[in-house]
């Protein structure tokens, strides 16, 4: 489930518009929604902590915690971390691409050009994303072509052929929060790492009792690596972790009058819960106020999802 963009940019400019308080374009809607959905993403761990120190109740659908943990639902991945000389790297790169870009036919593939132009995202997608990229449906190494993320820019060290099938596609690093390490030894027996800080694992290596042993394993988590105690463990490690939204897209084609044209190919939906469609609504108005300098856009829907977050969380 999804939160349809189309729906929020047009129901954000029939807001604006019903009384030509001015126009918001699509590239400031994506930057606006984006950082939007990031902010009400962020917030759901502050709730959910709030939350489990109120009183709750056990209603189907009225249980806050239960809520507020099925907003974080679709942002909960897990997965392998890859050993690399002395520590581990977390997973994050989606294992599904966000977004693909095929070129096929007599241009752009003539046999002769080695420069393809990717415009399936944008640049600011790019940014911390994995590409890969398929001739003919294998797997090319990375000194088969050299990516820019700056400009979205595939150079291939040589030319495909006519009649070649090239694919690019988009996998984006989206590691934000780490879960739980889990352990799996050669036995196929799982065990929990246990996080500790490095002046803990220093008093306990000078004791051979509460040195980290295969079946008592502990970790460092430091500059966006594990460190994983004892040493000899090499494999068998995944985490769970959440992921971020993935950045808000408003695709478009531009009319013969020069009007923007929805174009589903390339767009990316909002990923929170479709109960939250009205506060995104709300939030973007806000940051359609700043930029069309109406005091009273800004205030209204500010008002209103302050008492609507009152009413979440009292």
């Amino acid at each position: 489930m999804a939160v349809n963009v189309d729906i929020v940019y047009k129901t954000v400019l029939l807001i604006l518009n019903q009384q030509q308080r001015g126009y918001v374009t699509p590239d400031e809607f994506n930057k606006f929604a984006t950082q939007v959905q990031r902010t009400m993403f962020e917030s759901y761990a502050s709730d959910l902590n709030q939350q489990y120190r109120l009183p709750q109740n056990d209603t189907e659908y009225g249980n806050r915690v239960k809520n507020v943990e099925q907003m974080l639902e679709p942002f909960q991945s897990i997965g392998p971390a890859s050993f690399n000389t002395d520590r581990f790297t977390l997973p994050g790169i989606s294992t599904t691409p966000a977004f693909s870009q095929t070129f096929v036919g007599n241009p752009p593939i003539d046999g002769v050009s080695t420069v393809f132009n990717v415009t399936a995202w944008t640049t600011a997608q790019s940014q911390n994303a994995d590409v890969k990229v398929f001739l003919n449906n294998v797997e090319q190494a990375p000194a088969a072509y050299t990516w820019s993320s700056n400009s979205n820019i595939l150079n291939m060290a040589v030319a495909p052929l006519i009649g070649d099938t090239l694919l690019i596609q988009l996998f984006p690093n989206q590691f934000y929060r780490i879960g739980t390490v889990i352990y799996t030894n050669p036995y196929n027996v799982s065990k929990e790492v246990q996080y500790i800080q490095r002046n803990e694992l220093i008093k306990q290596e000078l004791s051979p009792i509460t040195r980290p042993t295969e079946m008592f394993p502990v970790y460092l988590y430091e500059r966006n690596d594990l460190y994983i105690y004892p040493q000899t463990i090499q494999s068998g490690i995944q985490v769970s972790y959440l992921r971020t939204p993935l950045d808000v897209v408003w695709n478009y084609t531009t009319g013969s009058q020069g009007e923007y044209i929805y174009n589903a190919n390339g767009s990316q939906d909002f990923e929170l819960h479709p109960s939250e469609q009205t506060e995104l609504v709300l939030r973007i108005l806000v940051y359609a106020g700043i930029v069309i300098e109406d005091p009273a856009v800004i205030q209204l829907a500010a008002g209103i999802v302050q008492q609507e977050d009152q009413n979440e969380k009292s």
